[in-house]
């Protein structure tokens, strides 16, 4: 668990910056290469923060010094009961544990959220029956070669074309008055979004998410995602499209946006997106430049996922994990009256003292727990040898004379 924990940690860090990094020169790409191509670096970007357990590569002859793991500059809770007995509890186990317990609060306001927006679903929405724009949905399928069948409903409890359901997927409309072109291009949003698999993307940036929950930089990261799928989206059925219909589509957007935002969870997909990204989503809806295929943004953020999840293999196994120390013995003093002398209590100092200096000769003193062991006075032992060692048994052996006496 611990090694796990550290893992999680360092990929945590090391994907921030990988995130920070292509953030910074996004603008720049996004003005020379094509939408799609941006939101596929992104998604790269995405899975090396939803997997964050990745194996060692060892093609790459880059050395890497990680840092020594977090763990061992943690401090420990020392609790010590009545009998004089301390327990160490390591700071990263605590933090383990409030991590488990994020990861399901976050789950489970998720899942419970996707579940009330269904059951409202199912109970407010209604099969669209026009004839016409069912035609024009067959159609669309017919263009982008689609044969799975989608539903069409119309729902008066949100706010906004949304496309919902994994296996089951249905396009849901909110009761808005749109014209038969702004109608066409709705619809090809959404089984565009189907058709690129946009629903099981957003369950790997959730995933992300829930994993890094104590990182800011993990949900900026899922919010410009979010964003840059409609871009996407949005170039893809405008593809082709002259000025007016890109026209009619931000129209489309804007009377949308004027409804506001309703039901909405993360395993649904909407044409609003939100008001902040408007001004620059009319704008890019606009843009009729033609742009360039970012294979060397795929490449960027491949180099990036790959080179981090490498250095975080390389870093955990230069640095092996420490050891769970074992409980400690505390030596208090007693309250006997034999312990209130002094030679006694300096005594059991030189016993400490002696003590620790066998643990300092021992090669390997984490393998077993240091012993004191109390040997006889005639014994052969090498360590009866020392005459400090000797008079120490002596002293022992008198002192428990002394106590045996009435």
């Amino acid at each position: 668990m611990q090694s796990l924990f550290y893992t999680l940690l360092q990929d945590s860090v090391s994907m921030s910056l990988v995130t920070l990094a292509y953030a910074a020169v996004w603008p720049l790409l996004s003005k020379r290469y094509a939408a799609q191509w941006c939101y596929r670096g992104w998604m790269l970007i995405a899975a090396g923060w939803a997997i964050p357990f990745r194996p060692r590569i060892d093609l790459l002859n880059i050395p890497v010094q990680m840092p020594d793991p977090l763990m061992n500059a943690m401090p420990s809770m020392t609790v010590t009961d009545g009998t004089n007995a301390s327990a160490s509890i390591p700071i990263w186990s605590v933090l383990a544990t409030i991590w488990v317990a994020g990861v399901v609060c976050i789950a489970s306001y998720q899942i419970l959220r996707h579940r009330s927006l269904v059951r409202a679903v199912r109970r407010w929405s209604t099969p669209v029956a026009d004839s016409k724009v069912l035609e024009t949905l067959d159609n669309l399928k017919s263009e982008l070669n689609m044969r799975k069948h989608i539903g069409l409903s119309e729902c008066r409890m949100i706010a906004s074309p949304m496309l919902v359901g994994f296996f089951r997927p249905t396009i849901l409309l909110p009761p808005i008055s749109f014209s038969d072109e702004q109608l066409s291009l709705i619809l090809k949003h959404e089984l565009i979004h189907f058709k690129r698999h946009d629903l099981w993307f957003k369950a790997i940036v959730l995933l992300a998410t829930v994993f890094h929950w104590f990182n800011p930089i993990v949900y900026w990261m899922s919010k410009s995602i979010a964003v840059q799928c409609e871009f996407s989206c949005d170039a893809l059925v405008l593809q082709g499209a002259d000025f007016q219909q890109r026209k009619q589509y931000g129209e489309a957007i804007i009377a949308v946006a004027r409804n506001g935002a309703k039901l909405r969870t993360a395993f649904s997909t909407q044409l609003y997106g939100g008001k902040r990204s408007m001004k620059n989503r009319i704008s890019f809806i606009m843009d009729t430049k033609r742009k360039k295929a970012g294979v060397i943004i795929l490449w960027m953020a491949l180099s990036g996922t790959i080179m981090t999840g490498a250095a975080v293999a390389a870093g955990t196994d230069e640095n092996p994990q420490p050891s769970i120390r074992l409980p400690e013995v505390v030596v208090a003093a007693p309250d006997s009256d034999s312990d209130k002398d002094p030679e006694v209590f300096g005594l059991m100092l030189l016993l400490r003292s002696y003590s620790h200096r066998t643990n300092a000769n021992d090669p390997q003193p984490s393998a077993r727990r240091p012993e004191v062991v109390v040997a006889a006075p005639n014994s052969d032992s090498d360590s009866d040898k020392d005459p400090e060692v000797s008079s120490l048994l002596k002293l022992l052996r008198s002192l428990e004379q002394e106590r045996k006496r009435p």
